[in-house]
């Protein structure tokens, strides 16, 4: 018997810090559409995991910040937000904080962390 336990968090092949830096844009526009204030986000090498994910510091107001690990793949093969013909099992998961998440709900959590909320 095989049980999975969050698909989506094994290594990322193929991936590119070109398309992780496009999804953090991306991430940081859901974020803002959401009314999460986002300032902005800078690259963190020395923080990668070496998988596929890259590493960013998520700059929400002067003092509060998020890591993100995100994945280096095309925005369309990472951000699952339940749309319509997406399967959560093709998708990667990012890592907010040590923590993994699908994008639709690595938003959530980015929202409660810029409010002050704990996980």
């Amino acid at each position: 018997m095989n049980v999975v336990i969050n698909p989506g968090s094994g290594p990322v092949d193929e991936a590119t810090e070109q398309h992780a830096a496009g999804n953090m844009a991306v991430f940081a526009d859901d974020l803002r559409q959401r009314g999460t204030a986002v300032d902005t986000f800078t690259r963190r090498p020395d923080a990668d995991y070496g998988d596929g994910r890259y590493a960013y510091t998520l700059h929400l107001t002067d003092d509060i910040t998020a890591e993100i690990q995100m994945p280096g793949l095309p925005v369309e093969q990472v951000r699952y937000l339940s749309e319509p013909g997406q399967n959560i099992w093709d998708f990667p998961r990012l890592y907010v904080d040590d923590s993994s998440w699908i994008w639709e709900f690595a938003l959530g959590v980015v929202e409660d962390i810029a409010k002050g909320v704990d996980e």
